[in-house]
């Protein structure tokens, strides 16, 4: 009889989801290498080249996770960087509705009463 493995023992292959990130990090890290370097070595463009470096620290991220989320969408797939706000539970939704309704509520009958 064989044993089930559990799924977190399974080696998953190389994603593309996976591969987006590694390529994300080499690109950082890199940028990184190199911006110490120019600054070590104090070279002439190495101002801008931490500006640089400072901008592409948001956008290399924030493309990834944009990248990941399209090919989420155009093959139908949930990644994690799919955005679930209006699926949410139903039960859970309600609940917290009628929370921020009654947190509004004591908010404008505090106000009134000013």
């Amino acid at each position: 009889m064989r044993e089930q493995e559990h799924p977190a023992d399974r080696k998953k292959g190389m994603t593309g989801k996976r591969i987006a990130a590694i390529c994300a990090i080499v690109l950082l890290v890199g940028m990184y290498v190199v911006t110490l370097i120019a600054a070590i070595l104090d070279t002439p463009g190495s101002g801008r080249l931490f500006r640089l470096c400072l901008g592409l620290t948001a956008i290399v991220p924030i493309f990834t996770w944009i990248c990941i989320w399209a090919v989420g969408r155009l093959t139908g797939r949930h990644t994690i960087a799919s955005v679930d706000v209006l699926q949410s539970d139903p039960e859970e939704r309600r609940r917290m509705e009628e929370a921020v309704r009654r947190e509004q509520e004591s908010q404008r009958s505090s106000e009134k009463t000013d």
